[in-house]
């Protein structure tokens, strides 16, 4: 009988990793992507305010800020460290078990491109450092979507500004109460969904997060008397926000979608899509607690060809709302040889802004044109502009005038169809 408990034993030590510990590698992961996600979204938003400031040409891509790598690295670090064994690297044969603690494939948000069979730890830091960011994303592009810089120092930069912020800011609280909720699930503490009834503290915190949230922008917006319809707020067509906002449902709740006319109508929507990037993101850490809700990936569409975009959700999977740093948004894909290579409806032409062309990529038809140092406008209609410096560089179809060289970039007073 001794000797049958003892082979038992041995077994079972065989069969798991020396150290085994699938609840604390659980909680780290928790842990590690809700903190992912905060650092992701500042790093994004602090990029865009430069931007909106003049700190940043407007066709920057935020995505390749330095804070949004650390943020990537430090993810991984600290997945390895809690559940990549003794030495602290993934894929010695050491890791946690994936089935253990709860993984298997990582789901998408808005068709960013994370979902994907997971087959070793590495896979769960990718699944989560693209859901962080993409996530980050929904925020920090509606926030900034469509901002006309105001003069440096002025109420409505103050106002811009304070938008982005305060939502990040937001963000992070709720992620972090919603990360220490499901914590205390995993070290057995409930057993309850988060944020309510959850660890009883969760869905408090979110709530004084938002009021706090809801005054500031208030306090920037509101006017001369820091209140929201006060008579003297600035208004979102001020702002330069967005028209409507995006139609994604918050999982529980209403969809978002609705217009978006007054500060009240703009802190409404904020507050929405803050519900719906937090919850998804949340949802997707912990599989061993929730499953992933079906709203979160709701289908994207087909190119409409000539048309703008107000945000990704806009474009087909895939393809991300761009600004050509001449306020003219349109969607753009992946790198491209030939047309076929392009869903969505996508054409295949070099990528033009105000910097000049770059490698050709897919692209919703109507915004292409004809030379390195053209760019598809939209004043009052789409068309293509030279980009100049001077006079002499303007010459047949675009006429002979530089309008504006002093002022970021100048265009040749002519003009040709997109294509």
């Amino acid at each position: 009988m001794h000797r049958r408990v003892l082979l038992l034993l041995g077994a079972l030590a065989l069969a798991a990793p020396a150290g085994a510990d699938p609840v604390g590698c659980r909680g780290a992961i928790a842990k590690a992507a809700a903190k992912h996600a905060q650092k992701a979204a500042k790093a994004l938003q602090r990029c865009r305010d430069r931007i909106l400031t003049g700190g940043l040409p407007a066709s920057f891509d935020c995505h390749l800020d330095a804070g949004v790598a650390a943020a990537r690295a430090k993810l991984e670090a600290s997945v390895a460290r809690a559940c990549c064994g003794a030495d602290g690297t993934c894929g010695t044969g050491d890791d946690e078990a994936l089935a253990a603690i709860g993984w298997g494939t990582c789901p998408d948000l808005e068709s960013a491109g994370c979902a994907a069979p997971i087959v070793d730890l590495a896979g769960v830091t990718d699944c989560l450092a693209c859901l962080g960011v993409a996530g980050a994303d929904e925020l920090v592009e509606v926030t900034y979507a469509a901002f006309d810089p105001g003069a440096r120092g002025s109420a409505l930069q103050a106002c811009q500004s304070a938008l982005g912020r305060e939502t990040v800011r937001f963000y992070a609280a709720a992620t972090k109460a919603l990360q220490r909720c499901w914590d205390a699930r995993n070290r057995g503490q409930h057993a309850n969904p988060c944020p309510d009834p959850g660890d009883g503290r969760a869905a408090d915190a979110i709530a004084r997060a938002e009021t706090t949230k809801v005054a500031r922008l208030c306090a920037a917006c509101g006017g001369g008397d820091g209140t929201c319809g006060g008579g003297d707020d600035v208004l979102p067509a001020t702002i330069g926000i967005l028209d409507a906002c995006p139609a994604v449902t918050p999982p529980g709740g209403g969809s978002c979608a609705a217009p978006i006319a007054t500060l009240a109508d703009l802190v409404a929507c904020v507050d929405c899509l803050a519900a719906f990037a937090t919850t998804c993101r949340d949802a997707a850490a912990v599989p061993a607690f929730t499953a992933y809700p079906g709203e979160c990936d709701p289908p994207r569409g087909t190119c409409s060809a000539g048309v703008e975009c107000a945000t990704s959700l806009d474009c087909p999977a895939g393809y991300t709302c761009e600004d050509n740093g001449g306020a003219t948004r349109y969607c753009v894909g992946a790198t491209c040889t030939t047309d076929a290579e392009c869903g969505g409806g996508g054409v295949c032409r070099q990528y033009c802004t105000v910097a000049g062309c770059g490698a050709r990529q897919c692209q919703c038809p109507g915004f292409g044109c004809f030379g390195p140092d053209e760019v598809c406008l939209d004043d009052g209609g789409l068309a293509c502009r030279k980009l100049c410096t001077q006079d002499s560089d303007c010459t047949a179809p675009h006429g002979y005038v530089c309008v504006n060289p002093g002022f970021g970039f100048g265009v040749c007073i002519g003009s040709i169809p997109c294509q």
